[in-house]
């Protein structure tokens, strides 16, 4: 995230670009053991909070355009990028068998990172 004349800009970033630009390999599978809903509070402790959030229809990529690049041209008429809904369901479904973990995070990253840990740990 940079900082220019009080405006914040984030930086995208795409998985292909990790190994050249942070050194990073990308992984060729992966197990998901828990779910994590994050919340940023920049005046708050980062901390566990109680929350009941579950997966939606706004956390998978799907609809008319992507969300990264709004379809301001309008070109894309009705591009679905985030696959069936079935598929999408069926995701959800699994997903939704495991722990979920609502967390409040800061900008205190090593506070953060700890916390962080901390929940890892709890979930494997």
């Amino acid at each position: 995230m940079l900082r220019l004349a009080g405006k914040e800009r984030k930086v995208q970033v795409f998985p292909d670009q990790f190994p050249a630009l942070f050194d990073v390999p990308l992984a060729s599978g992966g197990r998901a053991g828990a779910l994590l809903f994050p919340q940023v509070d920049a005046d708050a402790a980062p901390d566990v909070i109680d929350g009941a959030r579950t997966l939606g229809a706004a956390d998978f990529m799907s609809g008319a355009t992507e969300d990264r690049y709004p379809d301001v041209f309008e070109l894309a008429q009705v591009v679905d990028g985030g696959g069936r809904e079935s598929v999408r369901m069926e995701v959800a479904s699994r997903l939704a068998a495991l722990p979920h973990h609502a967390v409040r995070l800061s900008h205190d990253i090593p506070a953060g990172a700890a916390l962080l840990g901390k929940v890892a740990d709890t979930a494997s």
